[in-house]
This record gives C-alpha cells, structure tokens and sequence, in this order.
C-alpha cells in the first residue's frame, strides 16, 4: 500500500472531506487529492504535521492492511 492509502485512511477515519481536512492542515483539496492518489509525493514532515492536526493518536493502526 503507497502512502496515499494511509492519508485516505486517515482522513475517512476522520470523517472529514477532502475540503474540511484541507481547512484543517492549511492545504488545498486539490493537493490532498494528488497526495491520495500518489500523483505527488508527501513529504514525511508533512504527513506527520497531518497526524498532529488529526489528533491520531494510534498511528499503528492507520498502517494496518
């Protein structure tokens, strides 16, 4: 599974669209999207800026298959 899932995963465990988890992490839903779809690559800094503002608190549970 590509990074992309992880984010999706995240942010549907949320319930948050790709408009409300951009208000949130201050990006655009067009960059969540091409970040969902491995279109363009995270940077490990910012997927991690992502769990913060999500409030994950049990990353090892976003990494399961």
């Amino acid at each position: 599974m590509k990074v992309g899932k992880y984010l999706k995963r995240m942010r549907e465990e949320k319930k948050l669209s790709q408009v409300q988890m951009g208000k949130i992490i201050g990006r655009r839903p067009e960059r969540i999207c091409e970040w969902e779809t491995d279109k363009y690559a995270i940077k490990l800094t910012d997927f991690l800026d992502i769990v913060e503002k999500l409030k994950i608190k049990n990353i090892n549970r976003v990494f399961r298959e």
